[in-house]
């Protein structure tokens, strides 16, 4: 099967696509990938590693230079954000980029490794969507939800994974309503071009399984929609592996999935591959996120119900006494355990 793979990327950010791409080449070997990169300004010697990943794998890559005056002014969040880019708005050109012939391509993040084949994602029938992907735990607040132009019953999505649908778009003129509507919210965007995709298609997306994309140190997804089969599959064999947030595998500190990463650069021989220090704020988080994973997983079902029970009233006892000192935070605290004993939350 042909397939057609969207990315974007620059020159900092050329060792994670190397690796993203030699893991969906390795993974996909019986199918003919073509990968259509947006950049700008991507250096000769950049383009010219990739090209050469790709002819190993007897694959194909078109690079696209973005003109930057097509995207007008784009806000971006340093403070929140500050390893995105205005490459992160790349993806909604797509439609107009691409020749009028390809109808679907599945767009994926750099800091995405492939673990399986995808050739499944371009059978699904998309002629009412105009994406696939899989939900993601935002809105984080009321004002975000009314950005996306989402109400209560909607959920919003990823935009790291995304199948695409191009006919759609060019038919209902969806690049010109998302550059429109990314420029006029500016500043008021939470999450740059997700809040963008998820305004445009709120209520026309296509929910995909969660094994298209796994997320670090995480066991499995609450969702009553989801079955056995799909919570076994995303425990045991995800297709995707997105390292969302700020715990990146190439950072100076290792993660359990890290070594999916590691795997499919050393392979891409991407030359001299490097670490980054990760922030002192970040740290700590990271090792506490390290042990909770490590607990639930190997160690809590171990633990009988009624143990497990007991030591958790012992907790949310302590716990109250010390916030019992505290007024607003103690009734936070009540509030929120209400909500979670009636499953309201």
């Amino acid at each position: 099967m042909k397939l057609d793979i969207a990315c974007s990327t620059d020159n900092n950010y050329l060792q994670h696509c190397a690796a993203m791409l030699c893991s969906l080449f390795e993974n996909n070997r019986e199918h003919t990938v073509t990968v259509h990169l947006l950049h700008h300004g991507l250096s000769d010697k950049s383009q010219s590693f990739l090209t050469q990943l790709a002819g190993r794998y007897e694959n194909a890559i078109i690079f696209y230079d973005i003109d930057m005056d097509r995207l007008g002014k784009l806000f971006i969040d340093q403070h929140w954000h500050p390893d995105l880019s205005i490459a992160c708005y790349y993806r909604l050109m797509l439609a107009s980029l691409l020749d009028e012939s390809i109808e679907k391509v599945f767009y994926l993040d750099c800091d995405i490794i492939v673990l399986g084949d995808i050739s499944p994602l371009f059978n699904i029938d998309m002629s009412e969507y105009g994406v696939a992907a899989v939900e993601d735990i935002t809105p984080g607040s009321d004002e975000h939800r009314q950005v996306m132009g989402l109400s209560m019953d909607q959920t919003a999505f990823c935009s790291g994974v995304l199948m695409i649908n191009l006919k759609y778009w060019r038919e209902h003129d969806c690049e010109k309503h998302l550059l429109e509507f990314a420029q006029t919210m500016g500043s008021r965007l939470f999450m740059e071009d997700q809040d963008v995709l998820n305004h445009e298609f709120r209520g026309s997306w296509f929910k995909l399984p969660y094994k298209y994309m796994r997320t670090p140190m995480s066991i499995a997804p609450l969702d009553k929609h989801q079955k056995w089969a799909d919570i076994d599959e995303y425990v045991n064999r995800p297709v995707i592996i997105h390292y969302a947030s700020y715990v990146k595998p190439w950072l100076d500190i290792s993660i359990p999935e890290g070594k999916y990463y590691w795997k499919y650069l050393d392979i891409s021989k991407f030359p001299n591959p490097s670490r980054i220090k990760v922030q002192k704020r970040y740290r700590q988080s990271i090792k506490k996120l390290k042990i909770r994973y490590y607990i639930n997983r190997y160690i809590r079902p171990l633990i009988p119900n009624i143990l497990e029970i007991l030591l958790m009233d012992l907790y949310y006892i302590i716990k109250m006494l010390v916030l019992f000192f505290q007024p607003a935070k103690f009734k936070e605290y009540l509030l929120r355990r209400w909500l979670e004993k009636y499953d309201l939350i």
